[in-house]
């Protein structure tokens, strides 16, 4: 791992390293001085909520806790108009990137009359479902999905790393291809940004995204993803609406507030010799911005917001 780290700091984009440079010349006083982000309050621990926080005996995998987590935040699976369709039955969905399943298993215990499949270029999913309505496929969206055109009714892709590139190239047009006329299409991630964050959050963050471009060959992660103009630039995509959601972190936000703060601790931590290389710091000096960070969201009041994009396809 050693070795893959000092590769990685000699592949690191120019960009990042600006990003580095900048963040050590930020002065501790300004902090305070960004104005603060209007919040939303559905994020208290409230058992009248649809969703509730709490954990139970069925979350088994980080998959399950982070569609849980997801699916808290927007007290629903989807923002798409298709509920009423879902019901009556007969309807066909489609998640993109399904990993091991968990969106496509709730939304097909909910509704079983309509028809769920997932296909994920890793075969993560479990085999042994217990939905009947639910199916599993191994397949790779860049290469084209094993579907026929206007197959599905409502076609999904939630937190999947592609790149502007292959947004704008491939993934848009696929998604549309499979998609039936007057069908809908969203896409639920978060805008990869952390904002507000104070001086040790910025180099953590710098950090993470040089580590995932270095591991995904180059392909930076997306900020501020623009998934409204990948829709669009189809041709075929109306109807298009954006919802954001901004969850505070750490103990401003309550128990999601903590949970997300130690959801990113894991995540770094699994890359933390790769970061470190990256950061030109010792493993020692990384765990103590890791706590700085934890101590960071609180006062500089840092926040991260969640996004749904979707839109109907044109039956023209």
């Amino acid at each position: 791992m050693g070795n893959c780290g000092c590769r990685c700091v000699k592949q690191l984009d120019d960009n990042y390293q600006d990003e580095f440079n900048a963040a050590n010349e930020i002065p501790l006083t300004n902090l305070n001085s960004i104005p603060n982000e209007p919040f939303q309050t559905i994020y208290n621990e409230d058992e009248n909520l649809k969703y509730t926080l709490h954990q139970n005996e069925e979350i088994t995998t980080q998959a399950q806790s982070q569609h849980h987590v997801h699916r808290f935040i927007w007290q629903s699976n989807f923002s798409s108009p298709v509920e009423e369709l879902l019901r009556k039955g007969n309807a066909r969905v489609l998640d993109v990137g399904c990993g091991e399943g968990p969106w496509v298993l709730d939304l097909a215990s909910e509704f079983q009359w309509s028809l769920f499949t997932g296909v994920d270029v890793s075969p993560v999913f479990d085999h042994k479902i217990g939905q009947l309505n639910a199916t599993f496929i191994k397949a790779d969206v860049l290469n084209g999905l094993p579907f026929d055109p206007d197959t599905f009714d409502f076609v999904h892709v939630g937190f999947v790393p592609f790149s502007e590139k292959q947004w704008q190239e491939r993934i848009a047009r696929e998604l549309v291809r499979m998609c039936k006329p007057g069908g809908w299409i969203e896409v639920m991630d978060n805008d990869n940004e952390i904002c507000q964050s104070g001086l040790i959050t910025k180099k953590l963050d710098a950090a993470y995204r040089g580590y995932l471009t270095v591991k995904s060959e180059n392909n930076e992660p997306l900020i501020n993803p623009r998934f409204e103009e990948y829709l669009t630039s189809t041709g075929q995509i109306i109807n298009i609406k954006r919802e954001e959601k901004s969850c505070n972190l750490g103990s401003r936000g309550g128990q999601l507030g903590i949970h997300l703060v130690q959801e990113m601790i894991a995540k770094w931590e699994r890359a933390k010799e790769v970061m470190s290389e990256l950061m030109g710091v010792t493993i020692e000096e990384f765990n103590a911005h890791i706590r700085t960070f934890e101590k960071e969201v609180n006062d500089s009041k840092t926040y991260i917001k969640y996004l749904r994009v979707y839109g109907q396809k044109s039956s023209n």
